[in-house]
């Protein structure tokens, strides 16, 4: 065999080991490329779920309702209140310090009457059930809870599409032990203005208890 054809066959045969070698370096791309669809896709169908995953509550709307002495719901103010933990607990002092900021309106003063806290708690496999007009009775009582303001309050975890309902209800009645008070002082004003004048002049009590007496006297 002449050098000519040797060198012929070792060129066929390193060309073929590089279409191999190419080959197989295709195949590889061929599967980075399968894999990082198939992460992207997943990735994909995982952000279309991500709203019905649970998260702590970090904040809560809050409403204040104001009652008058009819028992008339007369102004609604309307406030947010940030959660600065992630185990969804509303420090009392948080809830105190509302009661202050809000408990007087237009110069008139209220007392809080309760507290209402509405915490939608539901799992991801009953979001499907809830949609559904007519079990509306059925998850009506289950998010709404009384509350005492001395007690730090807890939010249970709640879906992502829904923490924009989680809520805090503070009822606000019009003070009228106030009114009562103002009443008591000036009856006692009155009584002892009344007691001065009796001990300033008794002379005119006495002539006033005499013709008390000749009156029933002569009526007998």
């Amino acid at each position: 065999m002449n050098t000519q054809c040797v060198n012929i066959i070792t060129n066929t045969e390193n060309n073929n080991n590089n279409n191999n070698n190419n080959n197989d370096e295709n195949d590889e791309n061929d599967d980075e490329k399968l894999d990082t669809c198939w992460i992207n896709e997943f990735k994909s169908n995982e952000d279309k779920y991500n709203d019905f995953y649970k998260e702590p509550v970090n904040s809560v709307i809050v409403y204040l309702l104001y009652v008058n002495k009819e028992n008339e719901v007369q102004h609604i103010h309307k406030d947010r209140c940030l959660i600065d933990n992630n185990n969804g607990m509303l420090k009392r002092e948080i809830i105190i310090s509302f009661i202050k900021r809000y408990h007087r309106l237009f110069s008139v003063n209220y007392k809080l009457f309760s507290i209402l806290k509405y915490n939608i708690d539901l799992e991801p496999s009953e979001v499907q059930d809830f949609s559904i007009k007519e079990n509306a009775n059925k998850y009506e009582k289950r998010f709404i809870k009384s509350e005492k303001y001395f007690n730090d309050i807890y939010f249970k975890e709640t879906i992502h599409m829904f923490q924009d309902l989680n809520a805090l209800f503070f009822i606000f009645v019009e003070n009228t032990t106030q009114e009562k008070k103002d009443t008591l002082i000036k009856h006692i004003n009155i009584h002892n203005t009344t007691k001065r004048n009796k001990t300033n002049n008794p002379k005119a009590h006495k002539n006033k208890t005499k013709r008390m007496y000749y009156a029933i006297n002569k009526n007998l």
